[in-house]
């Protein structure tokens, strides 16, 4: 690949968002830092029109983790549970159930369960063209990248007579643009970008992105925004009543200049750590994702904290389970995207992880206090109410990456 088409794949990637909850302390697994992750993008104009909940049960446990492997399909390959025992996957740090992954390590006979992580688009898409195909199996990265990840021959198409489990699926996770033909991924988990507000201190209605960016001044220097281009811009965009996929450079132009102006108040672009900033009221108001904001909310010392999902409109995205180019381990990388879709499994990811499933059949599982919590599972009136939307690749767009250069260098004065 050229040094040219090294950069515009790069370019595609450094929209996604690079935060989890945490780092895989005394886990066993390596790894350092975080992969890239979701700002799913789609080339429709509006979100998926119902996401069903079924009637939950009790909130999974140990114990229901337990069952669940027992209760699971045997095998991706006749019913036989055997793979190559091992299995090695470079992906973001702390985002699967760690009771999950040592339930699948014993169903499948895997004694080498490796975990790497990378803390940049850079090092990743350096990782592969320095020609490490065929070192990791599994990652997952966000559906938008899927694509540009396909161009560069990065993944394998998935072998779907190995993933029944994928029936599960909702409708409105299959066949989108990112993946037309359903060949290269599977859906993992999707999600909104929103604002956070420690409501003890800011006392003003911030409902929408309007408020929000209007209230700059007032809380100038507490203001936290995440490191990502499509979900900054895209919220700017929708402030000003304007698709955030809008090629109108007059719309656009209008959108640079708010974004300057508000660009002095912003104490700091942060994809990692936005959370620790509000837990601390260092920042107090933030445009954010919801990783992390559940901790904050449910905490006492912190319980003031609300996400809210802008009245005006935002972006929601989705991240994605995929094979890499060359895995050394097929068996086993198809047996643990199978073994994740298991409904019981997938609903301990969605309460470990806080993340909304696409898995319709895992929604029994889950406990009645998340499918009922709008940071994680969006209502179903927002859902179809037309204002939420999915982002275009914009990497060629050089009027939005001007801006958001421009943008980035004014931060903080």
């Amino acid at each position: 690949m050229a040094d040219q088409d090294l950069d515009q794949l790069i370019a595609r990637m450094d929209r996604a968002r690079i935060t989890r909850r945490g780092f895989l302390a005394a886990s066993g697994l390596t790894g350092l830092s975080a992969f890239l992750a979701a700002c799913g993008s789609s080339a429709a104009s509006s979100a998926p029109s119902v996401v069903t909940s079924a009637a939950p049960t009790a909130v999974p446990s140990v114990a229901a983790s337990a069952a669940a492997v027992s209760a699971a399909p045997s095998g991706p390959i006749g019913g036989t549970g055997v793979t190559e025992g091992k299995l090695f996957m470079y992906n973001w740090a702390d985002y699967f159930d760690l009771k999950n992954i040592d339930a699948f390590k014993a169903q499948y006979g895997v004694t080498e369960f490796t975990y790497d992580t990378f803390a940049s688009n850079d090092e990743m898409i350096s990782s592969l063209q320095a020609g490490k195909i065929g070192i990791w199996d599994v990652s997952s990265p966000t559906a938008d990248l899927v694509p540009a990840l396909v161009e560069g021959k990065f993944l394998q198409k998935i072998d779907w007579s190995k993933i029944p489990n994928a029936k599960y699926i909702g409708s409105n996770f299959k066949k989108q643009w990112w993946d037309p033909n359903d060949e290269y991924q599977l859906a993992k988990d999707w999600g909104t970008t929103g604002i956070g507000v420690r409501t003890k201190v800011v006392k003003e209605p911030v409902e929408s992105w309007k408020a929000f960016f209007e209230l700059g001044p007032k809380y100038s220097g507490r203001i936290v925004v995440v490191n990502s281009m499509g979900d900054v811009v895209g919220p700017a965009l929708k402030s000003l009543g304007y698709s955030l996929n809008t090629t109108d450079k007059t719309q656009l132009d209008e959108m640079g200049q708010l974004l300057l102006k508000f660009a002095p108040h912003v104490l700091a672009l942060n994809s990692d750590t936005y959370d620790a900033q509000l837990r601390s009221e260092e920042a107090v108001l933030g445009l954010v994702w919801t990783g992390g904001l559940n901790d904050l909310i449910k905490e006492p010392e912190t319980a003031d904290t609300r996400y809210i999902i802008p009245t005006d409109g935002t972006l929601y995205w989705v991240d994605t389970n995929v094979i890499l180019a060359d895995a050394p381990h097929p068996i086993a990388a198809h047996a643990f995207l199978n073994f994740l879709h298991d409904p019981q499994i997938q609903a301990i990811e969605t309460e470990t992880n806080q993340y909304a499933t696409p898995n319709d059949e895992a929604k029994k599982y889950v406990s009645a206090a998340t499918l009922n919590d709008p940071t994680v599972f969006v209502p179903e009136a927002i859902l179809n109410s037309g204002t939420l939307e999915t982002s275009k690749d914009w990497s060629g767009d050089t009027q939005r990456t001007d801006i958001w250069a421009e943008f980035s260098s004014k931060i903080g004065g």
